[in-house]
């Protein structure tokens, strides 16, 4: 019998993948990349970023409750 395995989810998401998890359009979320608002490594010409960096954006503009 085969042990319960975890689905590893990936350390660096494509801006595709990012899109996909976050419910941001690809293109926003490869604006938010080149104007630095969104944290992202760049290998080679693509450009990655991680659920933690989609966590701290949203983090930071998100509308406090009046």
């Amino acid at each position: 019998m085969e042990k319960n395995k975890i689905a590893a989810a990936p350390l660096f998401l494509t801006p595709e993948q990012a899109a996909g998890r976050s419910g941001i359009g690809i293109n926003t979320i490869r604006r938010l990349m080149e104007s630095g608002e969104l944290s992202h490594i760049t290998i080679g010409n693509r450009k990655l970023t991680s659920l933690w960096d989609l966590r701290e954006f949203y983090e930071r503009s998100k509308t406090p409750v009046s």
